[in-house]
């Protein structure tokens, strides 16, 4: 392997490298090691630099603006050093696109007009808000009717009717239910970057807490993968981001330790990060592991792993389907399914599998729907389904186990993760202090499209705080929570199976432990649960454990500790079932 230092070839710190280094990598392709210095590199728009990526559950654009970009490369490095990446406006910051055995460690990526702001409550209204915006550290001016933000390259983008998250100034923690978001309507410029924001009801503030200010589009990702196979990210730090942090789609094998999305403090930023989630992980294969990694301040889940399915339109003839894309923010994808790719059916009531088809050809129309045609001709059942319009596809060689090993999850707006694959998931050794539910075990084909029934999880020797479960997000039922969207739930046709969650510690404020929702083969054993005085009561689901539509499961052995002022389980339509919770 050749080694490349950025600085002999003219790539120098302090300057704009972004073609420089796009040319360098297209002209050493193969077995070399890229290395940038200790020093600052900057990145901004060119027209040469924009490619139209359809980018997994992200706003829909005709094309991606791109900064550090990789294509078709192998066996190569990046050496980072702790290089400091700055980007203009609204970029991707790296791009690996058909890449193999590549490496990325010791980079910085930052904007010095960050893609996410910050505003702390100074006063408070019944309805509103008054909010001071360090004009340093978040650029931004008032247009007479709306506070605008600038984040590079002349690009300004307004805040009005966004959801604000609320953190506690003291603790850095999301606030609690009555006052973790805040949606302003309309603003008033008070004076000396003071802004008088109105919500459309009572709000719940605290003078001193910090508020993200999201805006703008999701339109890029921080780091963005397709087509990429064995790459490993190590030791990145990514301080700002206009969308995703970290999206993998169609890849095989990404190793993630220590990729850390926390605030830029020495910047003036006290907990945003980035605009939505860490890591989307869609339509993988092989192993995806993350390791190491630490979340604060995002504004969506710090990570998601899923595969994307589609309902079925109509049948074409005796081989063909044709399909669609469900979610406005997932579509158009050029790898959704390839020749030889295994095709799960899906009926769309009760998420039954009823079988595999063989791709033959897969065929995009336009962004929105396209032809899915098989080896093999389609059952006369299947064609029956798909007419009466109850049949959903999955790609199951698009799906990937998955290992979440030693993360610090703190507080984000949303859940902790959410896992639906069909392949192992192992979520170990990990700390939690998710304001939605820690895990998330869904899978749908109604709304997210997000699929993937759980055949085997393991969830052990984690920490689940009492700043867990602080809020009522979308799924969150419990600290863990396995809540697949089923509209016809049969207790005959479990959506998720094998679900072990052993060897844990839980401290909760008499919020529910564990929901579950069509799950075959459960198991709930050797945890220890403290009572925690944090807070009063709050949650909906006023019992320890609930379970629905649940055969085989096991809920003993565990240990509670202190006195909990809520009720012991409920069990909906369940079967052989062993719970003990005294």
């Amino acid at each position: 392997m050749k080694t490349i230092r950025l600085k002999d070839y003219g790539i120098l710190p302090d300057t704009d490298i972004t073609l420089a280094l796009c040319e360098l990598f297209r002209n050493n392709p193969r077995d070399t090691e890229f290395v940038f210095e200790d020093a600052d590199y900057y990145f901004t728009p060119y027209e040469e630099m924009r490619y139209d990526y359809r980018v997994s559950n992200s706003d829909v654009t005709p094309y991606r603006v791109l900064g550090l970009w990789m294509r078709d490369m192998e066996n190569c490095k990046l050496t980072g050093n702790g290089a400091r990446l700055y980007y203009a406006g609204h970029m991707q910051a790296v791009t690996m696109d058909h890449c193999k055995n590549i490496t990325m460690s010791g980079l910085v990526i930052d904007w010095k007009k960050p893609l996410v702001a910050e505003g702390v409550a100074v006063a408070i209204g019944e309805k509103h808000i008054d909010m001071y915006i360090d004009p340093v550290a978040f650029p931004h001016r008032f247009t007479g009717s709306n506070v605008e933000f600038d984040v590079g390259n002349d690009e300004w983008y307004p805040l009005l009717v966004r959801n604000c998250l609320q953190y506690d100034a003291e603790h850095m923690i999301a606030s609690r239910v009555n006052g973790n978001s805040f949606v302003p309507w309309s603003a008033e410029d008070l004076g000396d970057n003071v802004y008088r924001l109105h919500a459309c009801s009572e709000v719940h503030a605290r003078v001193g807490n910090v508020f993200i200010l999201r805006h703008n589009m999701r339109m890029h990702a921080g780091i963005f993968a397709e087509k990429c196979e064995n790459v490993t990210v190590n030791d990145v730090t990514v301080h700002s981001c206009g969308g995703l942090g970290c999206l993998a789609q169609f890849c095989h094998g990404m190793t993630f330790n220590g990729l850390h999305f926390v605030p830029n403090t020495k910047a003036g930023r006290k907990v945003s990060s980035g605009r939505d989630d860490g890591f989307h992980l869609t339509n993988n294969s092989g192993t995806m592991t993350i390791s190491g990694c630490t979340f604060l301040g995002l504004m969506d889940d710090p990570i998601n792993v899923h595969s994307c399915c589609c309902p079925v339109e109509s049948v074409v003839d005796d081989y063909t389907l044709k399909c669609r894309y469900g979610h406005e923010e997932a579509k158009g994808f050029h790898y959704w399914a390839e020749k030889g790719d295994e095709i799960t059916l899906i009926r769309r009531g009760n998420l039954e599998q009823l079988g595999s088809l063989t791709t033959a050809e897969y065929e995009l129309i336009d962004l929105e729907t396209f032809y899915l045609r098989f080896n093999e001709p389609i059952p006369e059942e299947i064609k029956q389904i798909a007419t009466d319009g109850k049949l959903t596809v999955d790609n199951y060689n698009h799906t990937a186990a998955f290992v979440c090993r030693g993360n610090r999850f703190g507080s984000s707006n949303c859940r902790g993760m959410l896992i639906s694959t069909p392949k192992p998931v192992l979520v170990e050794n990990n700390y939690f202090l998710s304001s939605g539910s820690p895990i998330v075990i869904p899978g749908d084909a109604m709304y997210w499209f997000e699929s993937g029934p759980c055949r085997d999880v393991v969830i052990r020797n984690n920490v689940f705080t009492d700043a867990c479960l602080t809020a009522d997000y979308q799924d969150c039922y419990g600290v863990i929570s396995i809540s697949p969207q089923v509209p016809e739930p049969d207790i005959n046709i479990p959506f998720h199976r094998n679900i072990r969650i052993t060897d844990n510690v839980f401290d909760t404020a008499d919020t529910p432990v564990l929901y579950a929702y069509s799950v075959k083969g459960l198991e709930f054993k050797n945890n220890r649960i403290y009572k925690s005085y944090a807070a009063p009561k709050w949650h909906p689901n006023d019992c320890k454990i609930k379970l629905r539509y649940c055969v085989d499961a096991d809920v003993s052995g565990n240990e509670w500790i202190g006195k909990f002022d809520f009720g012991n389980e409920v069990i909906l339509d369940g079967e052989n079932l062993n719970i003990i919770t005294e």
